[in-house]
């Protein structure tokens, strides 16, 4: 860990917090109405022009990111699409040309991410979900990260049914996770990470969770509020996969935890 971080010694001294184990079920169990809003907006949106399978650009400028869901990226700078690209890509346009390109959105609590890209749920002027359908599908993995928590037992649910029938990502090696012994520059970008949790440490805003000397993940301590009844030192010795983003600072990897949905705990059993 960073060299002004200390182990931490006491669970009493922090805050607790939980990682949720991901078990199956099937889809069915989800209400429908926790995939639908009480009342779709009156507004209707017009796409012009389809990125991949979670971003769009709207007929009067602006960029959409879907909340919930990140699909494959299209290679860059020589480097092939990932898996299920064109897929998740061809899922949405389909969709959409369906409904003549029309949606409706509900606009994020965050409403902007870095890239200045609006952060919605999209909706057909029917009604039905299109992040959800992307999950669902195996088209993209599910995300959750805070506070955009509207609908996020619909996304979560929708994934544990694409993962029991293998459909999409979740048919290939794509959907499988990385070792955090492994990971080299080729790896920043979204991940599944996974390894034992070697060491458990605190900085100034952060808990930090080592699973290799050169691999950590950071839970911000403001991002605790979602964390209940575990304290870190719960997870030191368990082998662990989590999904996010992999950077890198003062050479090291790194990946920001800012759901327990973010973690795998698995059994020792």
């Amino acid at each position: 860990m960073l060299d002004n971080m200390r182990v931490l010694q006491k669970a009493s001294n922090w805050m607790p917090f939980v990682f949720l184990v991901v078990v199956g079920s099937s889809i069915s169990n989800v209400n429908a109405n926790e995939c639908a809003p009480l009342q779709l907006p009156n507004k209707i949106l017009t796409v012009s022009k389809i990125y991949d399978g979670d971003t769009l650009k709207l007929e009067d400028g602006r960029k959409l990111r879907l909340i919930g869901v990140n699909t494959p990226e299209r290679g860059r700078d020589g480097s092939t699409d990932q898996p299920f690209y064109t897929e998740a890509k061809n899922h949405l346009q389909k969709i959409l040309a369906a409904h003549q390109y029309n949606i409706k959105i509900i606009i994020g609590q965050d409403s902007r991410d870095r890239y200045k890209r609006v952060l919605a749920h999209v909706f057909t002027t029917k009604g039905e979900n299109l992040n959800a359908s992307l999950v669902k599908n195996g088209m993209g993995f599910h995300i959750t990260i805070p506070p955009n928590l509207q609908f996020n037992k619909c996304y979560k649910e929708a994934e544990k049914y694409a993962q029991q029938q293998k459909l999409g990502l979740w048919s290939h090696k794509f959907s499988q996770a990385i070792s955090a012994r492994t990971i080299t520059d080729s790896n920043r970008g979204f991940q599944q990470v996974t390894g034992t949790v070697q060491r458990v440490g605190e900085s100034h805003s952060s808990i930090w969770l080592n699973l290799e000397k050169q691999f950590a993940l950071r839970v911000l301590k403001k991002d605790l509020v979602h964390f209940k009844n575990y304290t870190p030192q719960t997870l030191l010795n368990k082998r662990v996969t989590a999904r996010g983003w992999v950077y890198k600072r003062k050479n090291q990897f790194r990946m920001a935890l800012r759901h327990p949905d973010a973690l795998k705990i698995h059994s020792t059993d």
